[in-house]
């Protein structure tokens, strides 16, 4: 077969790649590959772009020949948000720092899904199986639907789409055309979440050379891409709790709120004789099936807020843990002064919401699993 000839017609105007080659400066050479970005990222093919990004790994990259093998074991997607940079290096001789720090911050990232996979493939070699397991079958699919998302972000850094409701559609729409499994979200989570991080530390401003690299982002443009990738983590957890719902289930009898909730641990009662704080918790079965809860640890001073998951529309408790609540817009805060604050909270519905919106304390994520020292405080 004759080789395809390689694309000389561009849609988008090629940079003059010369007047960019004797720029000395470290913030100009950033400016140049801001200028030219667009033009690469659109115009130059992944296969190319990929190709010319491992050959620099393996040839100029000055690191030790295992983190190497290491690395350039990961799949083409984890190398595409760099490889834009190493393209514009062929052709201005250069690499600006800022992206050359990019690099280094992301090879952690690099070496441990690098082993992951080695780790995996060593496995896959004892076993010697004749065909693709199911598991590998699954996670191929998992990796498409993150390419497709990928797609999509794409589009929104562009400014070609916003984030509404047609984008939730998208979403689920290629979540549920490659219908990957339940257990394998949280890897699509766990990437977004790094993703979304960095995008945090530029609007913190504390990390200059990051900053830089985003100075063509505006503010506004920086804090809707944050909530951008909230959305896409919401609609990942969403669809992965909506499927342990769907599972085929045996026929049996339906379990009772009280033969779901024996096995739940918590604590009945508390006072402290300090500050003459009395709570008692409700009945553990106002907890199964319920849309919102407050628990409060007795323990920790924290205080828990569940919110049911959109999609899945009830929560529900499974031996010692809940289960189906939204992992974003559920959160669990510290309380300075418990006693006036859980008065506050025990309020109207809308009223607790808000107080607690308004606690100045670093919400953190619940894991939905009860103890010995949490009070249920109301469940809705």
């Amino acid at each position: 077969m004759a080789k395809r000839k390689q694309k000389t017609v561009y849609f988008t105007p090629e940079p003059k790649w010369e007047k960019f080659k004797k720029i000395i400066d470290p913030i100009e050479q950033s400016k140049a590959y801001q200028d030219c970005q667009y033009f690469i990222r659109t115009e130059i093919n992944d296969k190319k772009r990929l190709s010319i990004t491992r050959k620099w790994i393996k040839e100029e990259s000055d690191w030790t020949i295992e983190d190497i093998e290491v690395i350039l074991r990961n799949p083409d997607w984890v190398f595409g948000p760099s490889s834009s940079a190493f393209f514009f290096k062929t052709k201005v001789g250069y690499l600006p720092q800022a992206n050359r720090d990019h690099v280094e911050k992301h090879k952690p990232d690099w070496l441990e899904s690098g082993n992951k996979i080695l780790k995996e493939k060593e496995e896959k070699i004892k076993e010697k199986p004749n065909r693709p397991s199911i598991q590998d079958i699954m996670r191929d699919k998992l990796l498409e639907a993150g390419g497709e998302i990928d797609g999509i972000l794409d589009q929104w850094f562009e400014d070609e789409i916003k984030i509404d409701i047609k984008f939730n559609t998208r979403i689920m729409q290629i979540l549920n055309t490659y219908n990957p499994l339940a257990q394998h979200i949280p890897q699509l989570v766990t990437t977004y979440e790094k993703e979304q991080k960095e995008f945090k530390e530029v609007l913190t401003g504390k990390d200059e050379q990051l900053v830089e690299a985003y100075s063509h982002f505006s503010k506004k443009k920086l804090k809707a891409t944050v909530g951008a990738y909230d959305t896409i983590v919401s609609l990942l957890n969403s669809y992965a709790t909506l499927k342990i719902q769907s599972r085929a289930k045996r026929k049996t009898k339906p379990i009772s709120p009280e033969k779901a909730v024996s096995k739940l641990k918590y604590q009945k009662r508390f006072e402290c004789a300090t500050s003459k704080m009395k709570l008692e918790s409700v009945r553990p079965t106002e907890l199964h099936l319920c849309k919102e809860a407050w628990v409060y640890d007795t323990a920790k001073r924290k205080l828990h807020h569940y919110v049911a998951d959109e999609l899945g529309g009830e929560m529900f408790v499974k031996g010692n843990t809940l289960l189906g609540f939204d992992k974003t817009k559920s959160q669990i805060k510290t309380l300075r002064k418990p006693q006036e604050q859980i008065k506050e909270v025990m309020g109207g519905k809308p009223a607790a919401r808000t107080y607690f919106d308004k606690i100045k304390a670093v919400g953190i994520k619940p894991t939905g699993r009860f103890n010995d020292a949490l009070v249920i405080l109301k469940a809705f």
